[in-house]
């Protein structure tokens, strides 16, 4: 019964992992402009940017290759499309995908900021994540789930297209879905009958 349990919670991990769409990034794979620290935390592995319809809030969240708090400039900017006209700043890089009209940045001093507005953002080793209200992110033509975007990490010390060290991914995608409350809801009562139905085919258990 342990055993079956164990799966079963490993499965019910992978299907809320996937919702969550992270895109991976190759290691060490940083522009060739760029001329900042090559500490492990300007070095991005994985990003994703989630849209929760039922809170009408962002989750923005980022993995470097090592930790990332106290990192001296390290940044992650999320350059969102929003709808209406866009930038297209970094196609001198080989970049042209990358648009955005709108921005959260997440910093490794544990400040952040979507436009004007500061957001509270969180460390935990090489993670980094806020949830940011769509209000401070206001469309200019397309409604929130149809918001796009990318992350790029850059050293803040350095100016102009040297500060630019790793996208991820390389051009615009569509934000996610964050699950809602009543889909874990389904997923553990799932899970509650799969282990009734596993304790009833036990020999030697009362129905």
């Amino acid at each position: 019964m342990k055993n079956f349990i164990l799966k079963s919670l490993a499965v019910a991990s992978v299907v809320v992992a996937s919702n969550a769409q992270a895109v991976a990034d190759p290691a060490n794979d940083f522009l060739s402009v760029y001329t900042g620290s090559k500490a492990a935390a300007f070095d991005v592995l994985s990003a994703d940017v989630g849209y929760n319809a039922a809170t009408n809030e962002f989750v923005f969240r980022t993995t470097a290759a090592g930790d990332i708090a106290g990192v001296t400039g390290a940044a992650y900017v999320f350059g969102l499309d929003v709808g209406g006209s866009t930038n297209a700043p970094f196609a001198s890089v080989g970049l042209p995908g990358v648009t955005f009209n709108s921005t959260v940045t997440l910093r490794s001093d544990g400040t952040g900021n979507a436009g004007a507005n500061a957001v509270t953002t969180h460390i935990v080793g090489s993670e980094i994540f806020a949830t940011v209200s769509a209000s401070l992110l206001p469309s200019k033509g397309a409604a929130f789930s149809d918001y796009t975007w990318t992350v790029w990490s850059i050293d803040s010390r350095v100016s102009g297209l040297g500060r630019l060290a790793d996208f991820a991914p390389d051009a615009n995608i569509k934000v996610s879905a964050v699950p809602e409350p009543g889909v874990y809801a389904m997923l553990m009562a799932g899970l509650g009958l799969m282990g009734l139905v596993a304790r009833r085919k036990k020999p030697g258990l009362d129905a």
